[in-house]
């Protein structure tokens, strides 16, 4: 049991002394930014999240194709797809 103890604290030890990496900035880019567009990271039309193109989710409206990053957005964006485009600038 004393050699567990002691085991179990020295890796404790080990474990704290260890120097973690910096965290990684894991903020969004604005949308439209060249940041965003950089990392092949879209905004999405209704909730301006950054998606990737190989979501699920998507939906044509006129001759764009539209990428969305949950099926609430999709569903959303149906209901009032005018709305959306206008934000898109289209």
């Amino acid at each position: 049991m004393k050699y567990i103890f002691i085991t179990c604290s020295a890796l404790f030890l080990f474990a704290c002394a260890q120097k973690q990496a910096p965290a990684e900035n894991t903020t969004a880019p604005a949308a439209g930014t060249p940041a965003a567009i950089a990392v092949n990271k879209l905004p999405d039309p209704v909730c301006e999240m950054p998606y990737d193109t190989s979501y699920k989710e998507w939906t044509v409206y006129k001759t764009d194709t539209l990428h969305f990053c949950s099926a609430t957005c999709k569903s959303v964006f149906e209901k009032a797809p005018e709305k959306y485009m206008a934000k898109l600038g289209k």
